[in-house]
């Protein structure tokens, strides 16, 4: 209930009971109501519905309350289910407008178009419909319109049925120039601004011309038709593409995106003299200082950042505008270099990949400004031969039009297979994963680094085997499982060198300087040796033998390990061996070396045992 305003509790003798009940409170409240200034009420204010809020989503703060409306009754017939809440039109699932495969091949039965009449001032839209006519995706979308493609404008003008009406024309079998009455008779149709007879600029009618096969695919919806879904046209399919614009804060380094969807690539070309110099040019980073800082979401403050478009999404059908027109009017006539192939790997995002394009078709401006001058192309047909269509008149042309001084609209295919590629290269660049195919997750465990990311484990399981018709010279396919146990068993069977005890140490104090080194001789024949050649095991035979005595050049004897000195009571200085055998007579024992030992110099008391103080052999006890 509406609060009635103050008023004197005792009424005059003069007050008219009239006058008192206007000051009671109001029982018609949609009558008082209009005594209230208007709703205020929120409106989206952006045009290009990128802002578009779903209907129904939100309510205005201090908006009327609606009168709820009673719920209907079903009929007797119907059931009636427990459904989920209603969801806005953004969150449903987009069902795509063109499903079938861009074909990047001719058609059959086409080769090259017929010429164009000029009707005054005309060759600003015969040129880009030559362009147009000589695309061979956009060749197949035409010829399977109202086929395979029924048209969706019930009522008005479709571009795309217009301009299949000139190609049936153009690639007919009489192959003579006519007038594409079709679409120059609705220009202020397809562009309200544009007049007959009038010089325009080809470019811009170009632009015009795909927004109306843009149009075509979109008759039926409503004009906010949702973005996403408008992508998912033919016309994107064949020339659409995506920009991503990234802010990077100087502060925190936090990056913000933006993505526009494109039809075509407008390029700078002032002070540059090509097309890669202008690609570069294109993706430079711009740094926002001054008054121009950035307001970082994360810092919440106008910080200095760094801006930087790139391609994130290449087009199948890549137009290139080379910006030779200032907004003063005047023209930049220098040439610009192109080559007939060019690759984008240069100008994408990161993680993207960069298609390869081939060179179809060009629009050159002969003349000094954009309201004077000629158009005319060169297009690509069929069988790999360039032709200049020059209004009516069709000539071939020798060689690409790669040396064009005048070029201003360059036509790019992107090369057949480059899907593939892009899906490859998107595979390899994932990250790699543990053995058992998940990702590790163990608490504390540090990051991989760039230098493990980089190692490829090497694939274990079956191998294919060679094939029957292999020559010996093909390099034989390896196992890496085999590989791994032949190391194994390598570094197991290594002979280990001997290191030698404490005790032989003490041996070097005993060497007597008036007997011959035999320790030189001895390692000298150590050294000659084989290193790698494992010791020969000895026999089994217990009969006793004596040891003969080691020649100095015999590099295939040794004395025994076993030996070891007796004690010093003994005066004759023999050896005691408790573990080397004896051997038959007649026999000379061999033994094989491993490792040089450093300790092989001797004294002179193993000498003497070995060869006796006067030259004579004494056996070992």
């Amino acid at each position: 209930m509406l609060a009635s305003p103050l008023y004197p509790a005792s009424i005059g003798p003069r007050q008219s009971p009239d006058s008192v009940s206007q000051f009671r409170p109001a029982k018609d409240i949609e009558s008082f109501n209009k005594l209230l200034p208007p709703v205020v009420e929120f409106v989206e204010g952006s045009s290009s519905g990128t802002l578009l809020i779903a209907e129904g989503k939100y309510e205005p703060v201090n908006g009327s309350p609606k009168a709820k409306t009673k719920p209907e009754v079903p009929a007797a017939h119907t059931v009636v289910q427990s459904s989920n809440p209603p969801t806005s039109p953004t969150s449903k699932k987009i069902t795509a407008l063109f499903t079938g495969p861009v074909e990047t091949t001719w058609p059959k039965g086409i080769t090259i178009g017929s010429g164009l009449i000029n009707t005054g001032n005309s060759c600003f839209l015969n040129s880009a419909l030559q362009c147009l006519l000589h695309t061979p995706p956009l060749l197949h979308v035409l010829i399977s319109h109202n086929e395979t493609l029924p048209c969706r404008v019930k009522t008005g003008f479709c571009m795309t049925c217009s301009l299949k009406a000139v190609m049936e024309a153009a690639h007919g079998r009489r192959r003579q120039a006519f007038t594409p009455y079709q679409v120059a008779n609705r220009l202020q149709v397809i562009a309200s601004h544009m007049r007959r007879g009038r010089q325009e600029d080809s470019h811009e009618f170009l632009r015009y011309a795909i927004d109306a096969l843009q149009k075509s695919c979109l008759a039926g919806h409503s004009s906010k038709v949702d973005p996403k879904l408008a992508e998912t046209t033919w016309v994107h399919k064949i020339f659409g593409g995506k920009l991503r614009s990234r802010v990077t804060c100087g502060e925190c380094h936090h990056n913000s995106d933006t993505f526009d969807s494109v039809l075509d690539l407008s390029v700078d070309i002032h002070g540059v003299d090509t097309l890669r110099d202008a690609l570069r040019k294109f993706t430079a980073t711009d740094y926002l200082k001054g008054a121009d800082k950035y307001k970082c979401e994360k810092c919440k403050r106008h910080v200095v950042a760094s801006k930087r478009f790139t391609i994130y999404n290449a087009p199948g059908a890549l137009t290139i505008h080379l910006k030779r027109f200032s907004p003063l009017g005047r023209k930049m006539g220098h040439p610009v270099q192109y080559d007939e192939r060019l690759s984008l790997a240069g100008a994408v995002s990161e993680g993207q990949y960069g298609p390869s394009y081939s060179l179809y078709g060009v629009i050159s401006h002969a003349g000094g400004g954009p309201n004077s001058g000629h158009y005319y192309a060169h297009v690509k047909a069929s069988n790999d031969q360039w032709y200049e269509m020059n209004d009516e008149l069709v000539t071939r042309h020798p060689r690409p039009p790669t040396n064009m001084k005048n070029a201003y609209i360059l036509f790019y295919m992107q090369e057949p297979g480059q899907g593939l590629r892009a899906a490859v290269t998107s595979i390899s660049r994932l990250p790699p994963l543990s053995p058992n195919g998940v990702k590790n997750k163990v608490k504390g465990k540090a990051p991989a680094t760039k230098v493990d990311e980089a190692e490829k484990q090497p694939f274990i399981g079956p191998l294919l085997p060679l094939p029957s018709n292999a020559t010996s010279s093909a390099t034989p396919v390896r196992d890496p499982q085999a590989d791994l146990l032949k190391r194994k068993i390598q570094a197991v069977s290594k002979p280990t060198p001997l290191k030698p005890s404490n005790a032989l140490l003490s041996l070097s104090q005993y060497t007597d300087d008036e007997d011959e080194d035999v320790g030189e001789k001895v390692e000298t024949l150590l050294s000659s040796q084989p290193k790698e050649t494992p010791p020969t095991p000895p026999p089994t035979s217990s009969a006793p033998s004596s040891l003969p005595s080691i020649p100095p050049s015999s590099p295939s004897t040794r004395p025994a390990q076993g030996m070891k000195r007796k004690s010093p009571d003994d005066d004759d200085g023999s050896l005691q061996s408790s573990s080397t055998p004896r051997r038959h007579q007649g026999s000379i024992p061999k033994y094989r070396f491993g490792p040089p030992n450093p300790f092989a110099r001797t004294s002179s008391s193993i000498k003497n045992a070995m060869q006796g103080r006067h030259g004579k052999k004494r056996p070992i006890i």
